[in-house]
């Protein structure tokens, strides 16, 4: 093939030059940079007499696929007969995925006619002769090797970050910001932060995320994208909204971050190889507490979760009726939602979804007034709480309560340690400590104890979820003593009650705390 070569004229080949640069090469920056890259194959070509036709520059582009812009350009001007020669620096610079590049140095460059050549590694695909050939495949699955480790240590690295406390997150939450010159430190952006506590407020006192909206949106209020485009580098040309919706409400109302704590982790890439993002299961997520200032306080969030969780405030129209007890009642026999049908314009009657739906074949009809429900659950709580609140501690009546979140500070404290272990077991295996065996056996073991830890964690969190400070219990409980059926707070009944089963003669209260 060598022949070959000397057989065409140097004008016959027309040069695409293509170079690239990606965040795993900027600590070879030097010698990676696109105008090393750039002057070493000009004074290349230039000293072979080839025509150059273009330049072809990817910055800031992963090796490991080649969904990159310029490249996409080089392969469109290689289809228009525009260039039969590409030339890199080295094969690297082509890619590190060693299937894709082996399908365009095997199959792809050959069909088109197309010479390749990787300077400095001496591969030239139209010299039979020239042995570097024979390790072009060998070349690529270590190019392969070299991403996903770099990979993997970038991964490892924001993961020991993030257990520390510090923030790994590109873009904070709409109503937070970085310090300008310490990115890791989290501030409140107070020009946005009313609006998150305006959020919480209309959803606690009993507004629903279509109201919210409807708010923010009359009152011209920036979105969190629109706010996103316009203080930061931010740009997405997918997603040109400007109005809220529901989805951004609950994204908000939904995000811890707003108590203080900073939970990261809570998305991964699957691999390397693509950019696809995968959620990670919650008790893999890494939070740390109190970690910034809050713009909400956790109570409030708490009973916002709870009221979501209940979707105690969404009503389907804007004339639905709203039902005091909307999401705590079920029915007894087939443990399905109670509804509500209006009795020929006079009063509410409760009736079972199930039969609503699928008629007597799957359940009964239920004979039973909305406000006789109403009013024997409210005599109910009333005298629960008068019973209650005679006793001077109220600790055995609610023994969660004991529990002041001691217990979970312990255990994040555990896995604190168990991360560090292993970021210290990898540091013993780089300087060649400890064997690969013994630190493969060793983070082994302590990735066990950490996954037994986290599922410690989130069973420490569900008995704490429907519990009530004794505080909290005390403050709420008094209230509801001077409520009665007109002018009672709903929010501080989905507190207490965790659910009503009903059927025609019986009405069953399920309490958060132990009932009389």
């Amino acid at each position: 093939m060598q022949e070959l070569i000397s057989n065409f004229p140097p004008t016959y080949f027309k040069v695409g030059i293509y170079t690239r640069l990606s965040r795993e090469d900027e600590k070879d920056k030097e010698s990676e940079s696109i105008d090393t890259q750039k002057k070493l194959l000009l004074n290349y070509i230039k000293s072979q007499g080839w025509i150059l036709f273009k330049i072809y520059v990817d910055d800031g582009f992963t090796g490991t696929n080649f969904n990159r812009p310029d490249f996409k350009n080089l392969i469109n001007d290689i289809e228009l007969g525009n260039v039969n020669l590409v030339i890199t620096k080295d094969l690297s610079r082509l890619g590190r995925d060693y299937i894709e590049t082996g399908y365009y140095l095997e199959k792809y460059f050959p069909l088109k006619n197309v010479r390749y050549i990787a300077l400095n590694d001496g591969i030239d695909t139209f010299d039979n002769n020239n042995t570097n050939n024979d390790m072009t495949p060998f070349k690529s699955v270590f190019n392969d090797m070299y991403a996903k480790d770099i990979s993997k240590k970038v991964r490892s690295s924001l993961l020991t970050k993030a257990s520390s406390g510090q923030n790994i997150k590109s873009f904070l939450p709409y109503g937070y910001k970085k310090d300008e010159k310490e990115k890791d430190i989290i501030l409140v952006d107070y020009e946005v932060s009313p609006i998150i506590q305006k959020i919480f407020e209309m959803y606690h006192t009993g507004n629903n995320k279509t109201e919210i909206c409807r708010y923010l949106n009359n009152n011209k209020i920036l979105t969190p994208l629109a706010y996103k485009r316009k203080t930061t580098n931010y740009f997405n040309p997918n997603n040109k909204t400007n109005l809220w919706n529901t989805t951004m409400i609950t994204k908000i109302l939904r995000d811890r971050i707003y108590t203080g704590d900073l939970v990261q982790h809570k998305y991964s890439k699957l691999n390397y190889k693509t950019k696809k993002i995968i959620k990670v299961p919650e008790q893999q997520h890494i939070i740390i507490e109190n970690n910034h200032e809050p713009i909400i306080s956790k109570d409030v969030f708490n009973s916002v979760q709870i009221m979501l969780d209940k979707k105690s405030n969404e009503w389907n129209y804007s004339t639905s009726t709203p039902h005091l007890l909307r999401g705590l009642v079920f029915c007894k026999k087939c443990k399905a939602k109670i509804t509500y049908n209006k009795n020929h314009g006079k009063y509410f009657r409760c009736i079972c979804s199930s039969y609503k739906r699928n008629g007597n074949k799957f359940c009964s009809n239920i004979h039973l007034r909305e406000d006789t429900l109403i009013d024997c659950v409210i005599n109910s709580v009333k005298e629960n709480i008068a019973k209650f609140l005679k006793y001077d501690e109220l600790e055995y009546i609610c023994p969660s309560a004991q529990k002041d979140g001691k217990r979970l500070d312990y255990l994040y404290s555990k896995i604190n340690e168990k991360d560090k272990l292993i970021q210290s077991l990898y540091e013993d295996k780089v300087k060649r400590i400890i064997t690969e065996s013994l630190f493969t056996k060793l983070s082994k073991q302590y990735e066990i104890d950490k996954k037994n830890l986290l599922i410690q964690v989130q069973k420490e969190k569900e008995i704490n979820k429907n519990t009530i400070k004794k505080e909290d219990f005390i403050s709420n409980t008094k209230k509801l003593l001077n409520f009665n059926s007109s002018n009672i707070d709903r929010n501080l009944l989905i507190k207490l009650i965790d659910k009503i089963e009903i059927d025609d003669t019986d009405i069953e209260i399920y309490y958060k705390f132990q009932a009389i």
